[in-house]
């Protein structure tokens, strides 16, 4: 649901969009409609054809006569014409269809004087003392029986369409916001569950409705993606278990051989490098053994109180006890204030993480080189630098290091391991304790990684 309110912003814009657009087709749809019958009004206006009528009715021996180019014109546009005098006679008719009566009472005149003559849309006017109507075809006008409103009705008017307008936009709002609503609710699960997929955890939905069987194929992908892991992560335990017989029984003749006097030199030679490869390979399926269980969750990490600043010394007295090659040196920067300070971690892991990030200095740097640890506080974090002043990589093997997941976990030709490995296993082993790791390189400048763990509450 993170993204619920950004989903609503982003289909709200396109709403108010589609509704702007309707009510802007509205109006141009009224405003041609209106103005092609404003046209057609003012072409064929009954009120103008009325004066013009009277205008050219003229009495001639006490008869009215009209002029042929009127007579033409309500010939042409299907109009008739009576003259009905006070005392409700037709006194001049033209073109007048044989329905229309000649005679009419005060009530008729006070009826079709706003309404009809047998259907006829008729329309009236005052001649002398007489009065002229002029009756269209059928159909061709609609009129309304009264012509008038209260004044208070029609000062409402504006504020019932305005009331009516938003009415209507905020029932078509709610309406799109329920469904949109009734959307997320099915799909943020879902959402939220590829997510948990896409980082290697197990998935399982309970969703019902329209939505159902996405969910289970979801749920069936989850089990199967965690019976490969599982199977991967055991197959390399396995073979890890298989390898650890015969590489101690090479280890062990190699050991042998370099110890006896009955060998040439050449050959304890050999045997010598046979048993430092052999040590490479044991460090090799170690890690990867190690780093499949962090990926896959085999065990559980099981984290108590560690002091970094005492497992840090421990891990640099071991080096120099292990007859480490005088070329390589050592130096220790570590803050007072870390003697007492513990956080909360596995300490294996913790101290294989730190033996890794050493090892890759003196691995990678046959020439020797200084190393330096410092140990420091900042804020609620231990902030670890390790670095050496060696021949450091490039840039492009840097950028390769931190993106390219599949050169971290490989040798070189060498079976040493390249500083991918090793940084994979340290990244997994931070990740695990909620802290993060930075490396920064240059060639013949060294390689330094920094960690930042948080520290256990005092």
């Amino acid at each position: 649901m993170r993204n619920f309110g950004k989903f609503i912003s982003k289909h709200l814009f396109i709403y108010l969009s589609v509704i702007i657009l309707i009510v802007g087709f509205d109006l141009l749809l009224f405003f041609l409609t209106f103005n092609d019958t404003v046209n057609s009004i003012s072409e064929n206006n009954p009120v103008q054809t009325l004066e013009k009528v009277s205008n050219n009715l003229t009495i001639q021996d006490g008869k009215y006569i009209l002029n042929n180019r009127c007579q033409k014109d309500l010939i042409t546009n299907n109009i008739w014409g009576i003259v009905i005098d006070n005392s409700g006679n037709v006194i001049w008719q033209y073109n007048l269809p044989e329905e229309i009566p000649l005679k009419y009472s005060l009530q008729d005149v006070a009826t079709f004087s706003k309404g009809y003559i047998k259907n006829y849309p008729v329309f009236t006017w005052k001649q002398e003392n007489d009065l002229l109507v002029l009756g269209y075809p059928k159909n061709s006008y609609s009129k309304f029986v009264t012509n008038y409103l209260p004044l208070s009705a029609m000062q409402k008017t504006p504020i019932i369409l305005f009331i009516m307008l938003v009415s209507n936009v905020t029932i078509l709002f709610i309406v799109y916001y329920l469904s949109k609503r009734n959307v997320m609710l099915k799909v943020a699960p879902i959402l939220n569950g590829l997510d948990k997929l896409s980082h290697g955890e197990t998935v399982v939905l309970n969703i019902n409705g329209e939505l159902e069987d996405v969910g289970k194929r979801i749920n069936e992908t989850s089990l199967q993606l965690d019976k490969q892991n599982k199977a991967r992560a055991n197959w390399i335990s396995g073979v890890s278990h298989d390898i650890r017989t015969p590489l101690s029984m090479i280890m062990g003749y190699a050991d042998r051989i370099t110890s006896s006097l009955d060998v040439g030199e050449n050959t304890r030679k050999q045997a010598n490098i046979i048993k430092i490869q052999s040590v490479k390979i044991k460090n090799l399926v170690q890690d990867l053994n190690l780093v499949s269980q962090l990926n896959y969750n085999v065990q559980p990490v099981k984290q108590t109180p560690v002091h970094l600043c005492k497992m840090i010394r421990e891990i640099v007295v071991e080096y120099l006890n292990n007859n480490l090659n005088n070329k390589f040196d050592f130096e220790l920067n570590l803050d007072c204030n870390t003697e007492q300070i513990s956080i909360i971690g596995n300490e294996r892991l913790l101290y294989r993480a730190i033996q890794n990030i050493i090892s890759n200095s003196i691995n990678h740097n046959e020439n020797g080189c200084t190393i330096s640890v410092s140990l420091a506080v900042n804020g609620n974090n231990l902030i670890l630098v390790i670095s050496d002043n060696g021949k450091g990589i490039s840039e492009e093997k840097l950028q390769k290091i931190q993106s390219t997941p599949h050169y971290l976990q490989s040798t070189d030709e060498r079976l040493d391991l390249r500083h991918g490995l090793g940084l994979l296993l340290v990244k997994e082993i931070v990740s695990i304790h909620n802290g993060t790791v930075s490396i920064s390189s240059a060639l013949n400048n060294g390689f330094s990684t920094t960690i930042s763990l948080p520290i256990k509450n005092q």
